[in-house]
């Protein structure tokens, strides 16, 4: 939150919406423009390139996936994983949310799991799919953490036990990585202050940038315990009647499908989308298919966000957004999700309001941007207010009719506003590639670093 606020505060010195600004002009993306600063220009294509590397740092590298099931190929894990890229990009907050949900889950098997030796990373590692029941050289099902009781890895013990060491051994990320992404990220932000400190303008595309980093410091510190992109969970056995050693002879070999096994997988993901999202919700399975898909953008990040049943009918991995609900015994996970996660998500919304005055080529783009920016600056608080109200519902008689008609107003209120703040996320994602054509000759001189450094 401190990082958050103080680009929000230092930020607002960038010199916006002056007449005194020179013209706009249109340069050659691949070719540093000439804009008077003795030490060097950068070019168009260097702020795309930038903002380009972050966002990807943010939305791809830095989300941490469950682990996906045996029998899945890498096609339809790398779907699943533009999926997620697609949802930092619109909801990043509930993809906090589902990353806070998850710590708070590993911290409290870590506590009920003390004795055994576990950490938050033996956690994390549970809660994301890391046991897999086997009969024989067979997966059978994942085990959830609640199920783990009278498994073993042998067959032969009452509880897995796995050293920390061998969970992060099957992580794709360290210390070092995860550190060189907050290092990228950070050094941008500091880029964009260090250019509002010497009177540097800074485009569009930067500031949601700033608002998209800012977010993922967040999101990495959350995770950092969380193994990354792991491919394969822990085979573990029920407990057996009398002991006797595994038996290793014929064990699945886990290495990369072959090319015909990934046609086969291709071939299985037209049949999903004609089959459509929500198949397996019992509210909305009966819908159309048009229906259903025009629904399903609006109602999954509302599920992401205040948490869901689980509706998924593989058996061989958790839900990708698992676990799927807040704790109810934990009060703390609560508080994250009516005060923390709408405050994270408010200052998401203030970073983009840093463009107010920002200097637009037409009076409507400059309209459609404080509309949008307020828009997901407050409708986190009014989502709250309606969440707050919904909850509250059960101390009452929903007897009386106009309460039953109060109760359908909230609930309609509530979509409205997550519909208003897609569509606000839409034109924040939009227009700042539609300011590009044509910048200020200011945006294109670089920070002077020598500045900074205290000289005679």
């Amino acid at each position: 939150m401190i990082v958050l606020f103080t680009i929000l505060a230092v930020t607002r010195a960038f010199p916006i919406g002056h007449q005194t600004s020179p013209p706009p002009v249109s340069l050659d993306p691949f070719r540093a423009p000439s804009c008077g600063d003795p030490q060097g220009c950068r070019s168009l294509w260097d702020i795309i390139r930038s903002c380009a590397i972050t966002i990807l740092l943010c939305t791809w590298v830095s989300v941490h996936p469950n682990i996906p099931s045996p029998d899945e190929g890498w096609p339809r894990v790398t779907v699943r994983r533009i999926g997620l890229m697609l949802a930092a990009l619109l909801v990043p907050e509930a993809i906090i949310a589902w990353a806070v949900r998850q710590r708070l889950a590993a911290i409290e098997l870590a506590k009920e799991h003390k004795e055994e030796g576990w950490t938050t990373t033996h956690g994390f590692f549970a809660v994301m799919g890391g046991f897999m029941e086997y009969k024989g050289n067979r997966p059978v099902r994942v085990l959830l953490p609640d199920q783990l009781k009278s498994y073993s890895l042998t067959g032969n013990g009452d509880f897995p036990r796995i050293a920390k060491e061998e969970i992060e051994d099957k992580s794709k990320g360290d210390i070092i990585s995860k550190a060189l992404v907050i290092l990228q990220t950070t050094w941008f932000v500091a880029q964009c202050i260090a250019r509002g400190v010497q009177d540097l303008p800074i485009t569009e595309l930067e500031l949601v940038t700033v608002a998209f980093a800012a977010l993922n410091l967040v999101m990495y510190m959350v995770w950092w315990d969380k193994p990354l992109h792991v491919r394969r969970g822990v085979r573990v056995y029920k407990k057996r009647k009398t002991k006797r050693s595994m038996d290793d002879e014929g064990v699945e070999a886990i290495c990369s499908i072959g090319p015909r096994e990934a046609l086969r997988e291709f071939f299985k993901l037209p049949a999903a989308i004609v089959r459509g999202p929500l198949t397996t919700d019992r509210q909305y399975h009966k819908w159309p298919w048009l229906p259903r898909v025009l629904l399903w953008p609006f109602l999954k990040p509302m599920r992401i966000l205040f948490g869901a049943p689980i509706q998924d009918e593989d058996l061989k991995r958790v839900d990708t957004f698992y676990p799927n609900k807040w704790s109810k015994d934990s009060g703390f996970s609560y508080v994250f999700l009516l005060f923390i996660i709408p405050i994270f998500a408010s200052a998401f919304g203030g970073i983009h309001c840093i463009g107010w005055s920002f200097v637009f080529l037409s009076s409507t783009e400059r309209s459609l941007w404080r509309v949008a920016s307020a828009s997901i600056t407050i409708i986190p608080i009014l989502l709250l207010l309606v969440m707050t109200a919904l909850e509250s519902r059960g101390q009452r008689s929903a007897s009386s009719s106009w309460y039953y008609f109060f109760l359908q107003v909230l609930g309609l209120t509530e979509y409205t506003l997550v519909i208003v703040y897609m569509l606000g996320r839409l034109v924040l994602l939009v227009l700042p590639f539609l300011s590009l054509r044509s910048l200020p000759s200011a945006v294109y001189n670089v920070v002077h670093w020598t500045s900074f450094i205290p000289h005679v």
